[in-house]
């Protein structure tokens, strides 16, 4: 019995062993890295700001490193899912959208913003100057969102709009994805749209580049002071990520994020689409309650349709 019993306990350590051997096999870890960026602003102008990013990551893992700005939200995602990129920069629908379409994704670091935040908000703008001040002023209104897998600009909005009792689908006289959070802002600003959906840490940007007309941004209770743009309202999200896929393995993953985490401040503050002062390690766990949000303002559509 005891022979028996040694036997069994041998093959099953060696099954063991050759299971772990076939995982590491096909845990391969990338031999370059192509970054993959959410259009913004102008392509060049950003592969530009993201340059010393790219290089502390290349100098850190020892691998080659490229970067490229997608044509849209979906582009990205589909990009990555094709095999044409290793790591994206997105924000957290785009992550769970990841999810929906079965990819083996798994976030690697969070943005930390200038003001320390791990989080933004998205908010619903109008100008201050329209008379649309409240949820129930936007109903007949037009209105922009970024695209329907947008973070701030699609997922957050939606869910926060028929929170407050506005239906996207019903109750706006037009509504429309501008692509990116530039254009539904400048459509606001120009009288194109009657209101908008926009990411806040983009304010900030707006000022800086002299394009919004503000005093300061008072980020606690959602209100621009002196400004042409007054909030509706926001709602807090999880911090854009910096995505990459399980299957290069765990030890490309911990390398990653620790680059990240080693990145100096002056340089992650060169990237300033999404103002930054580093990164800081996130799991799944930091993305259960856009999914839960993702999943209500689904529901909550096809409920009032």
């Amino acid at each position: 019995m005891k022979n028996f019993i040694r036997k069994w306990a041998t093959i099953a350590i060696a099954a063991a062993a050759m299971a772990a051997g076939m995982q590491a096999a096909m845990a391969q870890a990338p031999k370059q890295i192509r970054f993959g960026l959410l259009p913004a602003e102008d392509p060049s102008n950003m592969v530009q700001m993201f340059q010393g990013i790219a290089e502390h990551v290349s100098k850190a893992m020892s691998l080659p490193v490229t970067v490229r700005v997608s044509e849209s939200y979906n582009a990205l995602i589909e990009a990555m899912r094709a095999g044409h990129l290793e790591v994206v920069y997105v924000g957290g629908s785009q992550y769970v959208k990841m999810l929906d379409l079965k990819m083996d994704v798994v976030p690697v670091v969070l943005n930390k913003d200038t003001e320390n935040r791990t989080y933004y908000k998205s908010c619903v703008i109008s100008r201050s100057d329209s008379g649309i001040r409240t949820w129930n002023d936007l109903k007949g209104k037009t209105f922009a969102f970024v695209s329907p897998t947008s973070t701030s600009g699609g997922v957050a909005p939606a869910y926060l709009l028929l929170r407050n009792g506005v239906n996207p689908d019903k109750d706006f006289k037009n509504k429309m994805y501008s692509s990116k959070h530039d254009a539904s802002f400048l459509a606001v600003k120009n009288k194109k749209v009657d209101a908008a959906a926009v990411g806040d840490m983009y304010f900030w940007r707006w000022a800086e580049r002299n394009i919004l007309q503000m005093e300061k941004y008072d980020e606690p209770n959602d209100k621009l002071v002196n400004s042409e743009l007054h909030i509706v309202g926001c709602i807090k999200v999880p911090n854009t990520p910096m995505v990459t896929l399980k299957t290069y393995g765990d030890k490309f993953v911990e390398d990653l994020r620790r680059a990240f985490e080693t990145l100096p401040p002056s340089v992650a503050g060169v990237y300033k689409v999404w103002p930054s002062t580093g990164f800081v390690r996130t799991t799944h766990k930091d993305f259960v309650d856009l999914i839960e949000m993702d999943r209500m303002a689904e529901a909550a559509k096809k409920q009032g349709n």
